[in-house]
């Protein structure tokens, strides 16, 4: 009996995937829970499981094809049977021309894309049949970048080429020439499909939300000296800082969920990272007792993931707060936008030297950091986030505090 796979939905917001790679083709038998494809979502690759045993009859979506959730994709037969593909199972664009009913300026314009990214997988096939191997995502950005992949030299296990052996190689191999009457490639950066989603998620965010912003100037004097000694960046100091803060005033720490305000048990914060792809928020889960040292590791480890495309999705839920730092771009200060369902944002400047008066009125310079809350004013009062932005400059201006508190456990 044909079995229908559809597209899964993997997240709370995806709408859509993209069929990275195939792990089966047709005729394979496979059995549940075996590896089966690996699918982009709307925040990171991840690979899709089969739920049921049988035979692979057809795959109808192509690797790098974008469809909706709930879009079948492939058809097994359930009793493990061998039959061949009837025309039935081959994908729509194997079906005879004549009936389709689209118009035809839109099938030549179809055909000619299609022209394009066959030959731009052939440049590209040669050297992996010839005993290479790549990951997804390189051997995606490769192609969107014209690249010749058999030309790169992994790094991974066993020679396998991942992300940044196609990032280390971008600036010395040049795409190879145009075809004659090939589309344009599209040009390397940013994934569209990212950038759409960040802002289908920023405009309702900006539409629902009644934002108010606060803005609290920091001397960061001990935070510079403690973090030579400490071998942690100034961030590490702010995000460990805000889970404190966070931790005193729960009510920041809430999430809007059916037209009210529920405060959140854990804190997760969400740290912007930009990346060539796009911007994602990894979650640091759990935060609220972790040490200093143990957040500066993890916004390591996950700001790695980030920029290698190596996020999963339990990297990327859950978040309770976010944080989005441009101080390492040179912005002073700055306003973010709420990640709904979350209750505020704290935007990040830089750290600049400014003419301060000391309390016995003498001038002097010292470092000043300005740091923006956007807070929603269905949870939070202006009240509210001055409280918080007091406790959080509280402490960054003793960050003695965030050294010495016993707080979890570091890992080795």
């Amino acid at each position: 009996m044909p079995i229908e796979i559809t597209m899964p939905k993997l997240s709370d917001t995806m709408e859509e995937g993209t069929i990275l790679q195939w792990r089966i083709k047709e005729g394979d038998r496979i059995s549940k829970g075996q590896i089966i494809a690996e699918v982009e979502t709307d925040k990171a690759a991840m690979e899709m499981e089969a739920f049921e045993d049988g035979l692979v009859r057809a795959l109808k979506v192509d690797e790098g094809a974008t469809v909706p959730v709930g879009t079948v994709i492939a058809v097994f037969d359930g009793e493990g049977k061998a039959e061949p593909v009837t025309e039935e199972a081959r994908t729509p664009a194997e079906k005879p021309a004549e009936k389709s009913e689209e118009k035809p300026a839109e099938k030549a314009e179809e055909k000619a894309e299609e022209k394009a990214e066959e030959r731009m997988l052939k440049r590209s096939a040669p050297p992996l049949e010839q005993g290479g191997s790549a990951s997804p995502v390189a051997r995606k950005i490769a192609l969107e970048k014209g690249l010749d992949i058999g030309r790169i030299r992994g790094t991974g296990p066993g020679g396998r080429i991942v992300l940044a052996d196609v990032e280390r190689a971008t600036p010395q191999i040049a795409p190879p020439p145009a075809e004659a009457g090939a589309k344009p490639e599209r040009a390397a950066g940013k994934s569209v499909k990212i950038r759409r989603i960040v802002a289908r998620k920023m405009l309702e965010s900006w539409q629902n939300i009644p934002h108010f912003f606060v803005t609290v100037a920091v001397d960061m004097t001990d935070v510079i000296r403690f973090r030579k000694d400490l071998e942690v960046s100034i961030n590490d100091f702010i995000v460990t800082a805000t889970a404190r803060s966070l931790h005193e005033h729960p009510w920041v720490n809430s999430l809007w969920i059916d037209g009210e305000a529920v405060e959140q048990e854990s804190i997760n914060i969400a740290m912007a990272v930009a990346t060539e792809r796009g911007l994602y928020n990894p979650v640091i889960h759990d935060c609220g007792n972790l040490s200093l040292k143990e957040i500066s590791r993890r916004t390591r480890d996950l700001a790695d993931k980030a920029h290698l495309g190596k996020l999963v999705h339990a990297d990327l839920e859950g978040g309770t707060f976010t944080i989005s730092n441009m101080g390492m771009l040179g912005v002073e200060s700055f306003s973010a936008i709420i990640t709904p369902p979350q209750a505020a944002v704290l935007a990040v400047g830089t750290v600049k030297g400014e003419v301060v008066v000391d309390d016995q009125g003498e001038p002097g310079i010292a470092p000043i950091l300005r740091l923006t809350l956007s807070a929603d004013h269905r949870t939070l009062d202006g009240a509210d986030a001055a409280e918080f932005l007091g406790t959080l400059k509280s402490y960054l201006e003793a960050p003695v505090t965030l050294v010495t508190c016993n707080y979890g456990q570091e890992k080795e």
